[in-house]
């Protein structure tokens, strides 16, 4: 029989020869039970706790539905996968392709082996985090720091969790919190420094967010505490998102904060802190009032074409809102300084929908999808209201029973008890019945032409519809709208434009509109099989 090996190790502080020494384990298994090895398949210094960001297993799975091997080697069940969810599935996956998994502490894992284990290390990850979280509160009770680096600051070597003033990026820090005060803007700041060259945090370009940060999440360099001396920790719980193995920031309640008097990191004094919270808050909207929802139809999706940053209302004119790149108007550092009217790039989008959702064969396929809609609530309707009726048979004979009984002698409280149950039963049942039969819709000949004529005049209908309505419709078009890229071509020229997602397999823009001298010439781009278009805004 074929065999494979899988290896796997979990912390970066761990060296490659935990991979070396599954392996030769894993060899030995197999020249004792006589497989034969024909790959070998490792993920270095990466958590059991999915398989979405593993390479080597996604090779593997690859591989075994190939049926390229009969038989999967690992050290232990807990190097394959410690969740128990995915541990079930990849043991289900594997039998379906005729694969059995053999491992050292084991043998040949059946149903009970995949159970327990994938339940020991589900608890093993929450136990470990949990003693994880109790190590670093002791940190933070010490006094000392046991966040990521915070710029300002540098670690002490061989004094785990201490921090001192790097000075050199102390004094930016200082810089900044000035140049606040003197009524520069953060976007004018992170310009600054970077035209003198300062390196970022990150050793990156500064950016306006990097300066100001969440007023909701409290970060940024305005709003780091550790600059008066004082530690807070636990502000953010990060998590996996089971879909994409991805780790997801949350923030936890106020009161789970911690927080630790730290004197000797102070860089900014008490009088410069209060003075900048000031100008904050007196520059903020009202707290705690966050932005839930997009404000314009294409919010967050207009992208610039030479660095990919997205573009921010930058200024007015006689055509509205200007957008501008975010990269060039926070930083300075992106030469792409053309704006393009918001209001011309949703119009396009809308244009595309309307001109193309109310083709002949939508509204055919409008009518036909009503009518299968139709038969389908009719169908699931008569289904339930027979239920219905059977259960209301069967209460009222319940209720016959028990109204004899009571004639026939004296009524124990039990029995009148139950008999009450019952017609309240009966009652909500009936008007379960009731409410289950409304009248019946016919689809009137008109409603096609009602369609059609909703479609094509989509934007004014969106001008016309209160808040919420134009919100649900706003988010419904941008499902289709992935985002859409402006390119520009030089001075006075007209920019090219990209929409990017499902809008292109609706869209087919006329050429039209090619006459129109204040548009601009773009493509629309969907992926293979979507041939690019172009059309003038």
């Amino acid at each position: 029989m074929k065999a494979a090996i899988y290896a796997r190790f979990s912390s970066d502080k761990q060296t490659d020869r935990s991979i070396e020494d599954q392996v030769a384990l894993c060899r030995a298994i197999c020249e004792r039970e006589g497989l034969i090895v024909v790959a070998v398949y490792d993920d270095r210094a990466i958590s059991g706790a999915s398989t979405l960001n593993r390479l080597g297993w996604q090779r593997l799975m690859r591989d075994a539905k190939a049926g390229k091997f009969d038989v999967l080697v690992a050290e232990a069940l807990d190097r394959i996968s410690r969740d128990q969810e995915d541990l079930a599935g990849i043991h289900k996956r594997l039998r379906f392709a005729g694969i059995e998994i053999r491992t050292a502490q084991d043998g040949i894992a059946g149903d009970i082996h995949i159970g327990v284990k994938g339940l020991l290390g589900s608890l093993y990850l929450k136990d470990l985090a949990q003693k994880t979280r109790r190590g670093q509160a002791g940190v933070i009770r010490d006094g000392r720091h046991n966040g990521g680096r915070s710029y300002g600051y540098r670690p002490i070597p061989g004094k785990r969790g201490e921090l001192e003033i790097d000075e050199a990026e102390a004094a930016t820090v200082r810089q900044i919190f000035a140049d606040y005060l003197d009524a520069r803007s953060p976007r004018d700041i992170a310009a600054a420094l970077n035209k003198k060259g300062v390196p970022g945090p990150r050793g990156g370009v500064w950016n306006a967010s990097t300066i100001a940060g969440s007023r909701k999440r409290l970060n940024g360099i305005l709003q780091n505490e550790l600059y008066v001396g004082r530690i807070v920790w636990n502000r953010q719980t990060f998590i996996k998102d089971p879909e994409t193995g991805k780790r997801i920031s949350r923030e936890n309640p106020r009161e789970q904060w911690m927080s630790a008097d730290a004197e000797h990191l102070r860089i900014i004094d008490a009088d410069t802190w209060v003075r900048v919270r000031k100008r904050r808050e007196d520059r903020g909207g009202p707290k705690g009032a966050y932005a839930t929802r997009p404000k314009h139809l294409l919010s967050g999706l207009v992208k610039c074409g030479c660095c990919g940053s997205g573009y921010i209302v930058g200024g007015n004119d006689k055509r509205g809102s200007l957008l501008v790149c975010t990269r060039m108007k926070e930083t300075g550092l992106c030469e792409n300084r053309r704006t393009v009217p918001r209001e011309k790039i949703e119009a396009l989008v809308l244009k595309g929908i309307e001109e193309n959702l109310a083709a002949p064969e939508l509204i055919a396929e409008y009518v036909r999808e009503y009518h299968r809609m139709s038969r389908e609530l009719h169908s699931s309707t008569a289904h339930r209201h027979r239920d219905l009726e059977k259960r209301l048979g069967n209460v009222n004979g319940a209720i016959s029973k028990a109204v004899d009984v009571l004639l026939a002698e004296a009524p124990s409280r039990a029995l009148r008890d139950r008999l009450a149950a019952l017609e309240a039963e009966r009652d909500e049942i009936e008007a379960e019945i009731a409410a289950l039969a409304p009248p019946a819709v016919e689809f009137h000949p008109n409603a096609a032409n009602a369609y059609r004529d909703k479609v094509r005049h989509l934007k004014r209908a969106l001008a016309e519809s209160d808040e919420d309505s134009r919100a649900a419709a706003h988010e419904a078009i941008r499902e289709i709208v992935e985002k859409v890229v402006i390119h520009p071509r030089g001075p006075y020229k007209p920019v090219e434009i990209e929409i990017y997602g499902q809008l292109a397999a609706l869209l087919r823009i006329s050429e039209r509109a090619a006459a129109d001298p204040l548009e601009s010439r773009g493509v629309l781009v969907a992926g293979i099989g979507f041939e690019p278009m172009t059309f003038r805004l």
